[in-house]
């Protein structure tokens, strides 16, 4: 389903350049779930990134079926990023002007999407909170609130960048346990996480180091 072959990314600051990807390939199965572990400065959010259409590689490509993401018109990115992936970012980028509501239902285009947002508030303990404001909200509130503005439209990836690292455990574990259970619905996710042990029940631990893959092991 997706495939990256051999994509590099250098960023330039004045006279320094710094090495962020530097020919990574890998590729993911459609229903795979795949965790992306390193140090911090490893690659490991450009890869992300690049992967979901928001960064351009310097070289190399990135494929969703057979069909380069950066090859095609603006519009086929825009629709990629719109209907087959689901965003998780670290800081969630929460709208703080929109209501809880509100800021899932930016990711709706279509009717049907709409129609789950109260199911999926109610099966994450949310309901109450619809008519808050992201300044109202818990640590963990705001994070399964960005849960569902990502999966709420149905999106075949789920891309999550450090989903648990600003939670306490009992949030961790509410929140791997959903992203699981989209998992098991069929949906592919490829998640980001400086710490090991977060791959330790999910199906691949792929390891960057200085923007290289340098492991890649199978949980049994």
């Amino acid at each position: 389903m997706l495939e990256v072959r051999n994509i590099s990314k250098k960023y330039k600051k004045g006279s320094d350049e710094f090495t962020a990807l530097n020919g990574v390939s890998l590729s993911i199965g459609k229903g795979e779930f795949a965790v992306i572990t390193g140090a911090s400065g490893s690659g490991k959010s450009t890869l992300l990134y690049t992967v979901g259409g928001l960064i351009r590689p310097d070289s190399g490509e990135v494929l969703f079926d057979g069909t380069g993401i950066y090859d095609q018109k603006p519009e086929f990115l825009n629709q990629y990023r719109k209907r087959d992936v689901g965003f998780m970012f670290q800081q969630f980028h929460l709208m703080p002007y929109l209501t809880v509501y509100e800021n899932i239902r930016l990711t709706c285009y279509a009717r049907q999407h709409l129609d789950r947002i109260d199911y999926y508030l109610e099966k994450c303990s949310l309901n109450g909170m619809k008519r808050k404001y992201p300044s109202e909200l818990s640590v963990g509130e705001k994070q399964r609130t960005a849960f569902i503005r990502a999966i709420v439209a149905d999106p075949v990836l789920l891309l999550a960048d450090e989903p648990t690292g600003n939670l306490d455990p009992e949030n961790s574990n509410i929140l791997m346990l959903m992203i699981e259970e989209y998992n098991r619905n069929g949906g592919t996710v490829l998640l980001v996480s400086h710490d090991p042990g977060l791959s330790a029940n999910t199906g691949r631990r792929i390891i960057l180091q200085s923007g290289k893959v340098v492991g890649s092991s199978v949980t049994p």
